[in-house]
């Protein structure tokens, strides 16, 4: 069998990690697999494990959709559907696997082509309200089949009627989660006190990953108790309502910025406990991370974390009270939710890639 996945960014996004991951690990099997990324993210222009791999190469801007216009009304295609189409043609998929949603003109193409695509969905109704209620209903109703990738994403899709849905979890590959720096003097380098109690969250900062709320969380909290968030920074208003805040109030908070590559896990790790301070998170990979590190974890109920989060592991608060997760992060911090490293690690192996891949080798078997 031969697949052409689709992805937006081919950049460190949780659903193109996942993607990352599966692709690796069919390689040298029966299936053979190609990408189109959107765009020249680092996954899979720089690193990609696919068999054979395609980059978006238009560059957008005026010039460009003038010229898409044009050439739509003569060709009945963009330029970019042109190029697909070609892509299509020189690898021969048997079918076409969107790994998000936000393609959804691409589904249209397949259906023209009369080429069988998958849906893989890794979103919340968010990122539903970005899309044309016409073209998310089409590219799901003539899906063979659609993937959710937690028990809420499909329990959302069975409100809509979506037909042929199956859950498969999202997945990390824990054998590339392997240490390198040395977790004190990291922390120190940091300027992190001996004693500090850290909570890390990861993500980049936006509304939906909850990044307003910090300052607010940090007063509920003990002064030895800092949070650092892993990831990238914000240009807009609320990061200036953020760094105020932090500077005027005294909190202790540190923006680490984006880590790629193995410093990733180093720095993930310099943590006591991971917290999730998201207002919608399908699946959070990160938190899988974490638990495999062997650290509590904390959250909002905002999407996956209530599925994934068990005794010994952490607790979940409601959504979103801010006192009541500040009051469960002070629960771990002194014993009163005693937690197991076992059971957060054996959890956490439950969504590794070698075991979730074959729950999608046998969900593709039915395609």
């Amino acid at each position: 069998m031969k697949i052409l996945f689709f992805t937006p960014t081919g950049a460190r996004t949780g659903s193109e990690m996942v993607l990352w991951y599966l692709i690796k690990h069919l390689a040298g099997s029966d299936i053979k697999t190609a990408v189109y990324s959107r765009q020249a993210g680092e996954l899979f222009a720089k690193n990609s494990p696919a068999d054979a791999t395609y980059i978006h190469k238009f560059h957008r801007g005026l010039p460009y959709y003038s010229v898409e216009a044009v050439y739509h009304r003569v060709f009945g295609l963009t330029p970019e559907e042109s190029y697909i189409k070609r892509i299509h043609q020189e690898f021969k998929p048997d079918i076409w696997y969107f790994n998000t949603i936000t393609m959804p003109q691409f589904a249209r193409l397949a259906r023209k082509l009369n080429v069988p695509y998958v849906v893989h969905v890794h979103e919340l109704l968010e990122t539903f309200d970005t899309l044309r209620a016409d073209s998310f209903s089409e590219m799901l109703t003539y899906a063979k089949t659609t993937l959710g990738c937690s028990q809420i994403v499909v329990d959302q899709l069975q409100k809509m009627g979506v037909p042929n849905l199956h859950l498969l979890h999202s997945f990390i590959d824990t054998q590339k989660i392997n240490l390198q720096k040395d977790r004190a003097a990291l922390r120190q380098t940091l300027g992190l006190p001996a004693d500090a109690f850290v909570w890390l969250m990861s993500g980049t900062m936006c509304m939906r990953k909850g990044y307003d709320m910090v300052p607010d969380l940090l007063q509920h909290l003990p002064k030895n108790a800092y949070l650092v968030w892993l990831g990238s920074g914000s240009e807009y208003g609320v990061s200036y309502y953020l760094e105020e805040r932090v500077k005027r109030e005294g909190l202790n908070f540190i923006a680490l910025g984006a880590k790629g590559g193995q410093d990733y896990y180093d720095y993930l790790n310099i943590c006591d406990g991971f917290v999730l301070t998201s207002r919608e998170d399908p699946f959070p990979l990160v938190m899988i991370e974490s638990a495999y590190l062997q650290k509590p974890v904390v959250g909002f109920n905002s999407g996956g974390i209530s599925e994934f989060v068990q005794s010994g592991m952490g607790e979940v608060a409601p959504a979103f009270d801010i006192p009541k997760l500040a009051e469960i992060m002070q629960k771990v911090m002194n014993g009163t939710i005693a937690i197991d490293k076992n059971v957060l690690r054996e959890r956490a192996l439950t969504f590794d890639v070698n075991r979730q891949l074959d729950n999608w080798q046998k969900l593709l078997a039915k395609f």
